[in-house]
């Protein structure tokens, strides 16, 4: 599949602003601190909740216009924000810019984020207006404001799911119970959104991001995942934030629409999980850790504190498992990375710089409370 790169270094150096594969197109994040035309830090935009907003979407669209796409066929857009607690303002300035509902699905959680930046946006958007479609809306799950399931070419993207925003009888908060009951609820959510689509777990996802308050409970979000869902061959990545608002674990996927094809696993972890899934002419990587040997997921404390050597491990990890699925790093189309530090940000660039040389994929950066010593977090989609 034809893997196309717009708008070079901006808004980061040496990463694209947008990546077109097939008909789809991936942009960077975008920090609404910075000047939209030169991507310095802008002071004046302290505490300014709008000014902050408008320069993030707008340069986000603007990215996903220069590779051929447009706010009117964008089908997904992902926040991570210093606070959910100005969500209505946000919310007021996506419906002026998307529409209201918005026609894409959507995801929204307080991060760690670093200085004044208030809030990161990134787009995935379509080339073609007749691949898009809103296949369930928002307020059929609570979300009135955005779209529960958007197909945008041979890809199902799901909105963000909370137990608390679409309760199904009492939730349970703040209690030692709650974070399981939470997760389960959560995930018959994801299974009903797929299944009024005639989509199945097992079937059709591809990738789950889960975004929980606290990060002792990964295994806990692992097996009851398993538990609710069954065996899903799906890439799953998880990560510890504020979160924001009232709820302990959203959970977003990307499924593989029931009439275009079948997935296959190409890669396994040490725990004969999926690494690196394909389908749609994509390939989904999972989480690959900065401080864990992958051939058996131990974790190694020689790495501890060193964020250098964790960039280098993850990296390590990322290219073995694309390899191993017949590719390599030049096939990149967007990065996520999640340091736990997001004041070693630009350390972490040139890092990256470094290992990726002319690759430039679309690029997404954030702070997260990572599991175990692990300092550094990735997951991907590349071209196959």
């Amino acid at each position: 599949m034809k893997r196309e790169v717009f708008a070079k270094d901006d808004p980061i150096p040496g990463f694209a602003g947008a990546v077109r594969v097939g008909g789809l197109v991936f942009t960077s994040g975008v920090d609404g601190h910075r000047d939209p035309a030169t991507n310095a830090v802008d002071p004046k935009t302290a505490d300014k909740v709008e000014e902050q907003c408008e320069r993030s979407y707008g340069k986000a669209i603007a990215l996903l216009e220069a590779g051929g796409s447009s706010a009117a066929t964008a089908v997904r857009v992902d926040h991570w924000t210093a606070s959910q607690e100005w969500l209505p303002r946000r919310t007021a300035i996506r419906s002026r810019l998307f529409g209201k509902p918005a026609a894409l699905g959507s995801t929204g959680i307080a991060s760690k984020m670093s200085g004044i930046n208030l809030v990161t946006t990134a787009l995935v958007g379509v080339t073609a207006a007749k691949d898009k479609a809103v296949l369930v809306t928002g307020a059929a799950y609570g979300m009135p404001n955005i779209s529960s399931v958007v197909q945008g070419g041979p890809f199902l993207f799901l909105s963000g799911a909370r137990a608390t925003l679409h309760p199904r009888g009492e939730v349970p908060e703040e209690t030692p119970a709650a974070f399981g009951v939470q997760a389960r609820l959560t995930y018959e959510i994801v299974r009903d959104m797929l299944a009024d689509v005639k989509a199945k777990p097992a079937a059709h996802a591809l990738r789950f991001d889960v975004y929980i308050r606290n990060r002792h409970c990964v295994d806990e979000d692992r097996a009851v995942r398993a538990k609710t869902l069954g065996k899903v061959e799906a890439v799953a990545s998880t990560f510890a934030l504020p979160l924001g608002m009232r709820g302990e674990i959203e959970a977003t996927t990307i499924a593989l629409a029931p009439d275009r094809g079948k997935k296959e696993v190409r890669v396994r972890d040490h725990r004969g999980d999926a690494a690196v899934v394909a389908g749609g002419g994509l390939l989904f990587v999972g989480e690959c850790l900065g401080a864990v040997n992958p051939r058996n997921g131990a974790s190694e404390d020689v790495l501890a504190d060193d964020a250098d050597g964790q960039a280098r491990r993850a990296f390590d990890t990322l290219e073995a498992r694309l390899a191993a699925a017949g590719v390599g790093l030049d096939r990149l189309v967007r990065l996520d990375a999640y340091l736990r530090d997001p004041y070693q940000r630009e350390r972490f660039l040139d890092r990256a710089r470094q290992r990726l040389g002319t690759a430039m994929p679309a690029l997404t950066l954030a702070g997260a409370e990572l599991e175990g010593i692990n300092e550094v977090k990735l997951c991907a989609i590349a071209a196959s």
